[in-house]
């Protein structure tokens, strides 16, 4: 079957080098997968048997999927160290300036900003409730209510040990709820961030680990919310390395190469993580920086400059 499928992309114009090697990446990846990358290089993205533009080969497909994947593990090995710092900063500001246990199930120091979505702590409570650690078990007390424990039933859960069944973006909406008791500022403070930049780049964070853990295409994808950053970190990156439009993924990492220094977790890891698979990879590199969709352009330009 993969064969057949290797055989079709080069009977629709896309040179096939080796019809085996094709096959065997088709096995690991999958024809439909790969579809919403070589789209690109199809005449009508809109038709998936329009054939492919001349000189459009496996060989480049392949390699901007295999360089798109080596980003995502350079931006995964950022994401999880920073995920648990700020677990921990949370749970410190949170502890000492709300209250460490039976505060956070109830709303105390949580003001969500009117943009959100739901109750902060409804969203903990069903972590809870969902969680299968020991940790978070040896704290149920009571009796089940409709199948759930109510919140009454976590009344000595300290928030040290809450936050660790929290989804990262429960805990993105913790952060961005803890304005007016101060917490936010404290964790903000502590990343030397604005308290105004931070839940808009924890959740660009959050929706960039959740592309990437759901094997999502990062690439030529335009984001909805971008991170706030700085004019000067902004124009710093620009210069230094490449421009980049405000909804693309390029943004993200920019706030996240600054989070993760002021953290003490990377250091220049932009410069020495993310831009050598850039700068060998240009396709990659102008999906990252500029998305587009499919059909503006040829992408295969790019090598040639």
């Amino acid at each position: 079957m993969y064969r057949r499928q290797a055989q079709q992309l080069d009977a629709l114009g896309l040179h096939v080098e080796n019809l085996d090697e094709c096959a065997k990446f088709l096995s690991q990846v999958s024809y439909y997968r790969l579809s919403a990358y070589y789209r690109y290089w199809l005449k009508d993205p809109a038709d998936q048997n329009s054939g492919f533009m001349a000189g459009s080969t496996f060989t480049e497909i392949k390699d901007l999927y295999q360089a798109e994947e080596q980003l995502k593990h350079v931006c995964t090995q950022a994401l999880r160290p920073l995920e648990i710092t700020l677990r921990a900063r949370f749970a410190n500001s949170y502890a000492q300036l709300v209250g460490p246990r039976d505060t956070f199930l109830h709303g105390e120091g949580l003001t969500p900003p009117p943009d959100a979505t739901g109750q902060p702590q409804f969203a903990a409570l069903r972590n809870l409730n969902r969680s299968k650690e020991a940790a978070i078990q040896h704290f149920q007390d009571g009796e089940k209510e409709n199948g759930e424990y109510p919140a009454e039933a976590y009344a000595e859960l300290p928030i040290w040990v809450a936050v660790e069944a929290f989804s990262f973006g429960t805990l993105s909406k913790h952060i961005a709820a803890s304005k007016a008791s101060g917490v936010l500022d404290d964790v903000a403070g502590s990343l030397n961030t604005s308290p105004r930049a931070l839940p808009s780049q924890i959740k660009s964070f959050v929706y960039l680990r959740n592309r990437i853990s759901h094997c999502a295409r990062i690439w030529n994808h335009p984001v909805a919310d971008m991170p706030r950053i700085s004019r000067s970190t902004a124009r710093r990156a620009s210069r230094q390395f490449r421009p980049f439009s405000d909804h693309s993924i390029y943004r993200i990492l920019v706030a996240l190469d600054a989070i993760t220094y002021h953290a003490g977790i990377t250091e220049n890891w932009l410069e020495k993580q993310v831009e050598p698979i850039l700068e060998r990879q240009p396709i990659l590199a102008a999906g990252i920086s500029q998305p587009q969709r499919a059909g503006v352009g040829n992408p295969r330009h790019l090598l040639d400059s």
